[in-house]
């Protein structure tokens, strides 16, 4: 399927929350509810979809915004804010290299390691700086960073189901498979998806969606020196979503750093 210029669209769009299901509980939305705690108010959700914790927080009263390249996320994530009596939420459609909002922030998000969306490295130390220009002096940009493959772990995962699950509408099956591959001399990966509705024992739409290459990963000291290199100060790796001390090992960590109090 030829897209519309930005990354999530069609069924991989329309059944991204049907994929996620109850994210109540998920770590991380309490880890960057610390961050905020922390760094205070207003908040941006940098690639916020279909509203995860954008609406999670707006529904606390916490003075948030969302940026996404996804016009089709951003519409579904404005039905749900009508759906729940949420007050409308101020929501940009720009790409993350691109930003420029009009106001400035406390504490800024980057749930979902959605930076390793920008496969570039250059582009992404300049999105970092564009983060940067919106936070308020002594705010925060904080991001979660991922990668499960390691040396001997197959380098093409071959297609595997991802989900099989009721879809929105009466009667519907939802089903999607997923291929991924790697290439650890450039660091980025590619995926494969294709998704399928249906209804009555009847395929009633299907699509395939590739996205060549899709992330960037980073080694801890890349992701350090990617924040270091944009300005911030105070850096720190976070193990998961705790407040532990990243650990070597980690497949999963988070990257904060701070915008100086007095501007450079």
């Amino acid at each position: 399927m030829t897209g519309p210029g930005y990354d999530y669209y069609g069924l991989l769009a329309s059944t991204w929350d049907v994929w996620r299901d109850d994210t109540a509980r998920w770590s991380d939305r309490f880890f960057f509810l610390d961050i905020i705690g922390q760094y205070g108010e207003p908040v941006l959700d940098i690639g916020c979809g279909t509203g995860r914790l954008l609406l999670d927080y707006l529904a606390q009263g916490i003075d948030i915004d969302g940026v996404d390249n996804s016009d089709e996320m951003l519409a579904i994530c404005r039905t749900k804010a009508q759906r729940q009596g949420l007050p409308a939420p101020a929501l940009y459609q720009q790409r993350m290299e691109q930003l420029k909002l009009p106001r400035s922030y406390r504490t800024i998000l980057g749930p979902s390691s959605v930076l390793q969306l920008i496969t570039d490295a250059s582009t992404a130390a300049g999105a970092l700086r564009r983060f940067r220009d919106h936070l308020q002096p002594g705010g925060a940009f904080v991001s979660s960073f991922a990668f499960e493959w390691r040396p001997g772990d197959p380098l093409d995962t071959g297609w595997e189901l991802l989900f099989e699950k009721p879809g929105p509408e009466e009667g519907a099956i939802v089903r999607a498979w997923n291929r991924e591959w790697r290439e650890p001399a450039s660091q980025v990966w590619h995926t494969e998806q294709r998704f399928e509705i249906e209804v009555g024992g009847k395929v009633v739409e299907s699509q395939h969606h590739r996205r060549s290459p899709e992330g960037r990963w980073y080694t801890q000291a890349q992701a350090a020196e990617l924040f270091r290199g944009a300005g911030y100060r105070n850096i720190r790796l976070f193990h998961e979503f705790t407040h532990e001390q990243a650990r070597e090992d980690d497949r999963l960590y988070c990257v904060l750093g701070e915008q100086p109090a007095t501007r450079l």
